[in-house]
């Protein structure tokens, strides 16, 4: 999967949307049974004013011990809602996220929401693909054949480099070259 794929590609079209003054209980019971992070909230016109996330009940309610049966959601709601437009690149949706420390974000254009975008399900895409790719890869058929005086390999410590020929330490990609080239290239000839 390519980090410039726009957003469009990775919306959560499932979305819950509570009125304002349903409470934190209620959101949460919401969250449950649809599977997801966060709840629109919305005012009597049915337009969305704002949005209350897992973290949000966490940090304003029960850790503060109050009933989330007695808290309602426009208390705790994040204002304004932060949305990108779908054709953002998923690059630039995780440096929204990570700039603004938040998890997921409204997919918007003007007032239109068409869904939610979340940073672990663009991580999981992410890994599936990744995953995919190295099963694609088939390992029984080599593309040709490496001379074992070809490569040198890593010791315990990972900033030393080992001479494939006589096991020496080398501190330096450089030094291990110019001492096979002089050293071993030679014998071999």
């Amino acid at each position: 999967m390519s980090m410039s794929i726009p957003v469009s590609a990775l919306i959560k079209s499932e979305v819950g949307i509570l009125d304002q003054f349903q409470t934190a209980a209620e959101a949460i019971s919401s969250m449950q049974n649809l599977s997801i992070r966060c709840i629109l909230v919305s005012n009597a016109g049915k337009e969305i004013i704002g949005l209350v996330s897992k973290t949000d009940i966490l940090y304003q309610v029960v850790s503060l011990q109050k009933n989330p049966t007695k808290v309602p959601l426009r208390e705790i709601m994040s204002v304004p809602i932060i949305s990108i437009p779908p054709e953002m690149p998923i690059r630039d949706a995780l440096k929204v996220m990570e700039k603004h420390n938040i998890r997921q974000v409204v997919v918007s254009s003007g007032s239109n929401i068409y869904g939610m975008v979340d940073r672990e399900d663009i991580i999981v895409k992410m890994e599936r693909a990744v995953l995919e790719g190295a099963h694609a890869f088939n390992i029984d058929s080599p593309l040709c054949i490496l001379d074992p005086f070809a490569s040198t390999s890593i010791g315990k410590e990972k900033s030393v480099l080992i001479c494939p020929h006589c096991q020496m330490e080398y501190s330096d990609k450089e030094l291990l070259s110019k001492h096979v080239k002089a050293t071993h290239l030679r014998i071999n000839k």
